[in-house]
């Protein structure tokens, strides 16, 4: 039953949701069929008890429908139905969020039955919503044009000639929307071009980023939010349009729905870790400023869950700045709210990793060794940093043997491409190169830097740079 496509659904809904969902169902106005009713409740109450366990169809269909023989076809048309009324009740309960989207839908109707002594209270009621409505991104404007565009249809102002047409209204909120969701795109694009092998070829670019440069437009959020994060693909040397878009967003990120605040800070995330990765301290502190800032706000928590991704990013980049109290905290804090499977693997490895910046070698020890790790990128990660640990601790022995092994293991895993396992058989070979120089052999360590310079893949460089450079 839980890989029925309605449990799949229901699951990502909280209590509450599932409560409102109930309401939904036992209203004849929405749903007519009382089968449908005790179906849910039976599953809703099944899921409270335990969220990743039903019992099989056939003995689901006994418990709900007693004394009925099973009917296999039937039962999979009530979960049908309940996957439809579940879509119904996700879009009616979004608009009921949206007032300002009720009355325009309402204008609509209005214009459309001609129903003229309705549209100055909805026109009201419309413009006071509108108003009231804290964001402005670039649906904000959307909503604003059809807004002024239900107003021009109400109005006939071809026969009161007197009214003056809103027409420069309707016309400005449609460029306002028109140019910041395009810029949006062109970021969009840029970002997937990074990532995969298609390219994308939008039109007027060029002239939507020269109006764009006018300083009437800047005055816009989304405009300006989105030409400075479209400015990180297309002139990245320009650090201080990052730290201006840094600022603006620090400010104003209340204007800006939350999934579209997700997608900024990713890109911004994004483009401070290439600068990390070529060296600069300074975007170093600033995204763990940054990081701190969004993590205040809950903004990287999305179904509930915190990306795994993010959370060993943070973890690292607090060690690397010796922000051990506030980054242990961080972890013991976020830790359960990483993705239930992701969630004992990603706890013992950071911990490790932040007894290993504290120098508690044998905390590091018997934290990787009480754990086999089924992902792939923890299990090769903990044993770069059990080999980091053996080295700083002078365990020589055990430093010798999981050379081997871990060369082993690479050796006999089919499923990880060469590409993956590479970085990892070079990390290998410099630690063991490093581990036979003399202390005072200063051409040796001068020779393997060199080496270490010229091969672009090599997993913990950092630390075997650190090595290299000790006298």
């Amino acid at each position: 039953m839980m890989d029925s496509k309605f449990v799949k659904a229901l699951v990502h809904l909280d209590r509450h949701e599932r409560n409102r969902f109930r309401k939904f169902l036992d209203s004849p106005f929405f749903n007519a069929d009382e089968n449908l009713v005790l179906l849910f409740a039976f599953i809703d109450n099944q899921l409270a008890k335990n969220p990743i366990f039903l019992p099989e169809r056939e003995t689901l269909w006994k418990r709900v429908f007693r004394g009925l023989p099973y009917d296999d076809v039937r039962l999979r048309k009530y979960l049908s139905d309940l996957l439809r009324h579940l879509s119904q009740f996700l879009s009616f309960d979004h608009y009921q969020r949206d007032p300002l989207a009720q009355e325009l839908i309402l204008l609509e109707v209005i214009r459309d039955r001609k129903l003229k002594g309705l549209s100055n209270t909805s026109l009201k009621r419309a413009k006071t919503h509108a108003a009231n409505k804290p964001l402005r991104n670039a649906q904000t404007y959307l909503q604003a044009y059809h807004l002024q565009r239900s107003l021009f249809e109400i109005q006939n102002f071809e026969e009161d000639r007197d009214l003056r047409s809103n027409i420069e209204e309707i016309s400005e909120n449609l460029d306002l929307f028109y140019l910041a969701e395009k810029l949006r795109l062109y970021s969009d694009a840029l970002a997937l071009q990074k990532m995969t092998p298609h390219t994308y070829r939008l039109l007027h670019e060029e002239e939507v980023l020269r109006m764009t440069e006018r300083a009437e437009y800047q005055q816009i959020p989304a405009i300006s939010v989105y030409s400075r994060l479209l400015k990180l693909y297309t002139n990245p040397d320009d650090e201080e349009n990052y730290f201006s878009l840094r600022r603006f967003l620090s400010e104003n990120n209340p204007l800006f729905p939350r999934n579209e605040l997700t997608e900024i800070y990713s890109t911004i995330i994004n483009y401070c870790t290439i600068k990390i990765n070529y060296g600069s301290r300074t975007f170093l502190s600033d995204l763990f400023e940054f990081y701190q800032e969004v993590v205040s706000q809950d903004i990287l928590i999305e179904d509930r869950s915190f990306s795994p991704w993010h959370f060993r990013n943070i973890v690292t980049i607090g060690l690397r700045l010796g922000e051990f109290r506030w980054t242990e905290a961080f972890i013991q804090d976020y830790a359960p709210l990483l993705p239930e499977n992701q969630r004992e693997n990603a706890l013992t490895f950071n911990l490790a990793s932040l007894y290993f910046y504290q120098k508690k070698y044998d905390q590091v020890i018997r934290t990787l060794q009480s754990v086999e790790y089924d992902d792939y990128t923890y299990n090769l990660n903990s044993k770069v940093m059990l080999i980091t640990t053996y080295f700083e601790s002078g365990e020589t022995d055990a430093l010798f043997f999981l050379f081997d092994s871990f060369r082993a293991f690479l050796n006999r895993n089919t499923e990880l491409p060469e590409i993956r396992k590479s970085p990892f058989r070079h990390f290998i070979s410099f630690t063991k190169k490093i581990a036979k120089l003399g202390p005072r052999d200063k051409k040796g360590r001068e020779k393997l830097m060199l080496e270490l310079e010229a091969i672009p893949n090599v997993a913990s460089r950092a630390w075997l740079q650190e090595k290299l450079a000790e006298a």
